[in-house]
């Protein structure tokens, strides 16, 4: 107690240095408690269900058609879920959304999140409804009675809280549902924004299961691993094919198993959850380390100057008796209130950064709803608070433990020309905060590099000024296809009378934006060589004849399709990679009047028009080949290609989000049932599709501008310090004739020989880790040149503005006064 009691007067007495050093360790601590408290909670913490750690998901691999993920076939679900020995339970579901209205048609209608799932989805998580119960088998079948699980938000937002709303009726896509039951809060599968269930109704029965559509998790047996299950449901894969032959018609189970050469994939849940996110994650988390690193090194350097002013009060109580071990304690108590008061303050910030995050992340990471300050980000902060406490008090103690007294009276005169050992010292610490510098600002310029790159690329689409806003109409409503074009055909003729609208059109997908992405083969007519084997995977689209003028695409051969409500249902529109890969020519005039099948035996399509190439998956990734069929009423109706959930695309001539009200008054017109959804301009869903990257580039921008702060004000401590103890020399050296220039110039040098020396090992420290940036980079490499060459320039530049002032002192040393005062 005694010894906290001198701390805090000493501490006291220096209040400049007190506050410098908790503000320094605070942003440190804070941002590394945040970042830990977000991995903890979407990378370390167990699934919110029972059991987590025997909860798998189940894919497939397919090398033979370059698929490295696939899901589940209703074929592979019900034989795995027959046959399957080494899983207790097994489950499907396809996430999407859905209209929701009262019965009674009181408020206004919601698109909400929405699953569809198998009846043994519920039992695998072992989650018990808050109220009500899950769903049968019996309600798992086609035409089974409609019913809908909700979740805890929605009860209590849309029916109070009412714990008799089991047994009410509900309007999904347009069709009345029984509520059976309320999942509770912590239920958030699969995904946080999920507020609804229903049943997947998979027909057991169906001799053409389909293809691989379903998302499968998969509850594992006590002692049974991951790799057992996978060697099961592999062995499995020729018993689904004797139980269902064909895949759809004219294509057998026997040609996907040659050619496709399926193989189980199981990844633990979690793990599956979190896989695109887990390396972002663990980048952010090591630049915050590195934060951190630079703040401890920069209280430690400041805890040093600060000791070496007090070497003949230390040396003084240690001839009267003081032990070293009380010297380096007085230090350590020190050190460990300055990091404790700085703990306090950086768990405030990192409470509040915690809760701004996710309230509103700039990218979408799973799991974020249940990120918080909790009992692990507690004591991982205390764990930082205990390390900080030591490393920044180890240093100075073991120097000034050891002095004697005549020593510090020999160095720690103002105008002593020696103590070599602690500029060494404090030299390294500053060398050390320059290299961590340089390898956030590298990876931060690599990542800009990165930045710049993707805004230069032509995506093959014009997003200047388009609205995008999405529809979908129930089958309850609009029963036929004919009935979904009429709609549209109407919807489309009435927005485009709108004042300022240049144009509009219709498709059941978008570029950049992951909904409604479906891909298949087509088998062009006349080629045998994919008679016994599978054509190359297409991202099909159905779209009218506006949308190709509305997104700025151009059409390089042939012509648009015809009006929405006469259009052909047999006519196809082909992007250009698709026309080289099919009939060879990329100017896309041999691909017109081609034809092609989507399936063996089915109806033929007919090339009509050759598009640009679109970078449709994402910006960095190639030019898609996509297939677009008309938005028309089919003859065949498996092979109908009209989506009554709609993206509606509109250009106008002044800011794109100036339609949203009166595109939405028109939709109100036709039907008050419908809700639109996903409302966004073309220009914010590109920034989204790189919003991952902006993201990293922020948090290491924050980085790198932290650590160069703190370097250079380390630097700065240091040369002031050494201007303070050379000034005997520097006033010597004046006094035989030394011009004041070349003395300013002397301790530039020093400061710039000390940056150098941190600039070469962050060069090489760089080198080792740059590897990890490979996966986020595009057009650059990790060893870009001009970033490093950029990031060391930068941090050479503030160095040499950190040495200025203490150089600019040394040079006005004044030779007498110097003398004088020894």
């Amino acid at each position: 107690m005694h010894s906290l009691t001198i701390a805090l007067r000493s501490l006291r007495r220096a209040p400049v240095f007190t506050a410098v050093a908790i503000a320094t360790l605070a942003l440190g601590i804070a941002a590394t408690t945040t970042i830990f408290a977000v991995v903890n909670g979407v990378l370390l913490s167990p699934l919110p269900y029972g059991n987590p750690d025997r909860l798998v998901a189940a894919w497939y691999a397919l090398p033979g058609v370059n698929l490295a993920r696939a899901q589940q076939t209703a074929a592979t679900f019900f034989t795995n879920r027959k046959l399957a020995q080494s899983i207790e339970g097994i489950g499907v579901y396809q996430d999407g959304s859905a209209n929701v209205a009262d019965a009674a048609r009181s408020t206004e209608p919601q698109r909400l999140e929405a699953a569809w799932v198998s009846s043994g989805v519920i039992p695998v998580l072992q989650v018990q409804p808050l109220l009500g119960r899950g769903f049968t088998d019996a309600e798992d079948l086609p035409k089974a009675q409609p019913v809908v699980l909700i979740s805890e938000g929605l009860w209590r937002s849309r029916f109070g809280a009412d714990r008799a709303v089991v047994g009410r009726s509900l309007d999904v896509n347009g069709r009345s549902h029984e509520i059976v039951g309320v999942m509770p809060e912590r239920f958030r599968f699969p995904e946080a924004q999920t507020k609804l269930w229903l049943p997947l109704a998979l027909d057991p029965a169906n001799q053409f299961p389909g293809g691989f559509n379903y998302n499968a998790v998969v509850r594992l047996k006590p002692g049974v691993t991951a790799v057992d299950a996978q060697r099961e449901f592999d062995a499995l894969l020729p018993r689904a094919a004797e139980l269902y032959p064909m895949l759809a018609p004219n294509v057998p189970w026997t040609l996907i198993m040659e050619q496709a050469k399926p193989s189980a994939l199981i990844v633990p849940l979690r793990a599956d959850l979190t896989q695109d996110i887990a390396r972002t994650l663990w980048m952010v988390f090591a630049a915050a380390g590195l934060v951190l690193l630079v703040a401890c090194a920069n209280v430690s350097n400041l805890m040093l100057v600060r000791a070496d002013g007090r070497q003949r009060e230390v040396a003084v109580r240690e001839a009267l008796g003081a032990g070293a071990s009380r010297i380096m304690g007085h230090f350590l108590v020190e050190s460990a209130v300055v990091a404790a008061a700085a703990g306090a303050v950086g768990l405030f910030l990192a409470w509040v950064a915690v809760r701004a995050l996710v309230a509103g992340a700039p990218v979408e990471i799973p799991r974020l709803a249940e990120v918080g300050i909790g009992p692990a980000s507690i004591g991982f902060a205390l764990l930082i608070v205990v390390l900080v406490a030591i490393v920044c008090a180890i240093i100075p103690a073991l120097r000034v433990g050891r002095l004697k007294l005549a020593q510090a009276l020999r160095e720690g005169g103002r105008s002593g020309t020696t103590g070599r050992a602690q500029q060494r010292v404090r030299g390294v610490l500053v060398a050390a905060q320059i290299a961590l510098a340089l390898v956030v600002l590298a990876g931060s310029g690599l990542l800009l590099r990165t930045f710049q790159r993707l805004h230069a690329v032509q995506p093959g689409f014009d997003a200047r000024n388009v609205l995008t806003l999405w529809v979908s109409l129930p089958r309850a409503t609009y029963a036929s296809d004919t009935a979904v074009v009429q709609f549209y055909g109407q919807l489309t003729d009435r927005v485009a009378q709108l004042p300022g609208v240049q144009r509009v059109g219709l498709a059941s997908r978008l570029p950049l934006i992951d909904r409604n992405m479906n891909s298949s083969p087509i088998f062009p007519e006349g080629d045998a060589s994919y008679e016994k084997k599978i054509p190359p995977l297409q991202l099909f689209t159905t779209v009218d004849s506006g949308y190709f003028a509305t997104m700025g695409i151009p059409l390089v051969a042939g012509r648009n399709f015809a009006d929405l409500r006469v259009q052909s249902g047999t006519d196809a529109i082909v992007s250009r990679r698709t026309a080289q890969q099919f009939w060879g020519d990329s100017s896309g005039a041999a691909a017109v009047g081609k034809r092609f099948q989507q399936l063996p035996g089915g109806q033929f399509y007919t090339v009509i028009g050759v598009a640009g190439d679109v970078r449709d998956t994402a910006l960095a990734a190639p030019a898609t080949q996509v297939v677009y069929y008309s938005q028309a009423v089919s003859a065949v109706e498996r092979e109908s290609h009209v989506y009554r959930t709609t993206g509606v695309v509109v250009r106008s001539s002044g800011e794109a989000r100036a339609q949203v009200a009166a595109v939405q008054r028109v939709l109100r017109d036709l039907d008050p049932t419908l809700p639109t959804f996903a409302v966004s301009s073309m220009a914010d869903v590109t920034r989204r599709s790189i919003a991952r990257l902006s993201f990293i580039i922020l948090i290491l921008g924050a980085a790198a501008a932290v650590t160069l702060v703190l370097g250079a004000i380390g630097l700065y401590g240091v040369m002031a310090y050494v201007v303070t103890l050379r000034t005997k020399e520097l006033g010597v050296r004046i006094a035989l004739g030394a011009q004041p220039r070349s003395v300013a110039a002397m301790m530039t040098r020093q400061g710039l020989l000390l940056t150098g020396a941190g600039v070469v090992a962050g060069l090489v420290a760089f080198a080792a880790v740059s590897r990890f940036l490979q996966s986020f980079l595009y057009g650059t490499t990790p060893l870009d040149p001009v970033a490093l060459l950029g990031a060391a320039g930068l941090l050479l530049v503030v160095a040499a503005l950190a040495s200025f002032v203490p150089a600019i002192r040394a040079s006005r040393v004044d030779p007498a006064e110097a003398l004088r005062a020894e």
